[in-house]
């Protein structure tokens, strides 16, 4: 089983920031008058709806790199996805490479709580560094993390989505 990197947001936090901008704001909130209003405030409450929104909207400012990485047999965190277009792409990462440290940090199980920490102010327009090793060279990037886009947005929620229907047994 591959484990997603410590890079992109657990599918847990995706799962409730990313599925309620699908869902809310649908034909059963098109509604007029009294009724509507009290449609919208009991279906979004229960939905957690304000809660939910205003995570999917941190995420879309907290900063995108433009990349994943997935953990190889061997505890190693590799590049499998690069965006075109991406501040990755433009740093001139690749898939293949291996990811050696963030800020500094060694991407190791052991330093887990200390990459979540740098990671945690990371914003739109925020520089960062990894250490890449590629070719039996290690090689310093330095990223301008840029707003989530929209397309990546919709592919994080599908995949979410299908994680929620396979962890309901539907899948």
């Amino acid at each position: 089983m591959k484990a997603k990197a410590l890079l992109a947001p657990s599918a847990a936090l995706l799962a409730l920031a990313l599925a309620a901008p699908a869902w809310a704001g649908g034909e059963n909130c098109k509604k007029d008058g009294e009724h509507a209003t009290a449609h919208k405030t009991a279906h979004h409450e229960k939905a957690g709806h304000h809660d939910k929104a205003a995570k999917a909207e941190a995420i879309r400012h907290a900063g995108w790199s433009g990349f994943e990485a997935e953990k190889d047999a061997y505890g190693n965190y590799v590049v499998s996805r690069v965006d075109s277009g991406s501040p990755a792409a433009a740093a001139g990462v690749r898939v293949g490479d291996r990811l050696v440290a963030y800020q500094g940090i060694a991407l190791t199980d052991e330093n887990e709580k200390a990459i979540k920490a740098a990671k945690k102010d990371r914003s739109v327009g925020a520089r960062v560094s990894y250490t890449l090793a590629r070719g039996g060279a290690e090689r310093a990037v330095t990223l301008t993390l840029a707003e989530v886009p929209e397309t990546v947005l919709a592919r994080w929620l599908a995949e979410s989505e299908a994680e929620q229907v396979a962890a309901a047994g539907g899948g």
